[in-house]
C-alpha cells in the first residue's frame, strides 16, 4: 500500500494556529500536526516498529520546525523505523545517558549547592561536609 504525502501547507498551519482549537491533522507518512487547546503546535511522527504495538515520537514545536524541515526528519526517522529502529526508544536512550553522564565531581557540586545552603543545618555540620567532600572524597573520586 502506498503511502500518501504532503497533504498539508504552511497557509492551512498558520490558520490552525491562529484559530487556536486543538486538532490533529496528518500529512502522510506518519507525520502528524498536533495543535492543543494550550495552543502548542507540534510535530509527531506515528510509526509501527515490526508491525507491533504504534508508538510516536515528537520531531519538535511548529514554528521553530516547519513543515519542511519536518518532512525531512520524519523521512530520516522513517529510515530509522523501515531498518528496524526504534527512534523514540534511541531519544530515550540518549536522553538518560545524558542524565547519568554526571562525574562524582558534579555531584559533589550539586549536593554542596541544593543540600548545604540550607538553614536547617549548623554551621559546623556545614563545614565539615564540606571539608569530607573537598578534602577526601573529591580528589579521590571526582573524576569518576
Amino acid at each position: 500500500m502506498a503511502r500518501r504525502g504532503n497533504l498539508l501547507d504552511d497557509v492551512q498551519i498558520r490558520r490552525w494556529v491562529a484559530k487556536g482549537a486543538a486538532i490533529a491533522r496528518s500529512d502522510g507518512d506518519g507525520l502528524t500536526f498536533t495543535l492543543s487547546s494550550a495552543g502548542t503546535a507540534t510535530w509527531v511522527l506515528r510509526y509501527r516498529v515490526s508491525g507491533v504495538r504504534r508508538k510516536e515520537i515528537t520531531l519538535g514545536n511548529y514554528p521553530d520546525l516547519t513543515l519542511a524541515a519536518a518532512r525531512k526528519l520524519a523521512r530520516e526517522r522513517r529510515v530509522d523505523v523501515d531498518q528496524g529502529k526504534d527512534p523514540a526508544a534511541d531519544k530515550k536512550v540518549l536522553k538518560m545517558r545524558t542524565q547519568m553522564a554526571w562525574t562524582v565531581r558534579e555531584l559533589i557540586s550539586d549536593y554542596k549547592e541544593k543540600k548545604l545552603t540550607t538553614p536547617p543545618l549548623a554551621e559546623g555540620t556545614v563545614y565539615y561536609r564540606k571539608w569530607d567532600l573537598d578534602k577526601i572524597i573529591g580528589p579521590k573520586l571526582g573524576s569518576m
